[in-house]
């Protein structure tokens, strides 16, 4: 009967299942962030030819989705954290939340 020697720096089967789902966790929260983002590009050129109260109605859904894309941010910089990732450079270059809107 031939028997299979694990080695000792060889992660378990958990531990690989475990860096799979942070790693999707991780994916899944840049993706919505992503999402967020380019709604407010889209919004913030709508914007641009409003006025009046349609104007003030997109400004207060795009204040939404940039407050929740802040929350989202966070949520992504927090997961990096967990993963032993605390150089957040990347995440400010590749994930800027625009400015508020008035």
């Amino acid at each position: 009967m031939a028997t299979t020697r694990m080695s000792i720096d060889s992660p378990l089967a958990v531990e690989v299942a475990f860096r799979q789902e942070m790693v999707g966790a991780l994916r899944r929260v840049g993706e919505k962030l992503e999402t967020m983002l380019a709604e407010l590009k889209g919004l913030e050129r709508e914007l641009r030819t409003l006025t009046g109260p349609p104007r003030e109605k997109r400004i207060a859904l795009y204040q939404q989705i940039r407050s929740d894309a802040e929350y989202q941010r966070w949520c992504l910089v927090v997961q990096r954290e967990a993963m032993g990732l605390f150089d957040h450079s990347e995440v400010d270059l590749m994930y800027p939340v625009p400015p508020v809107v008035k």
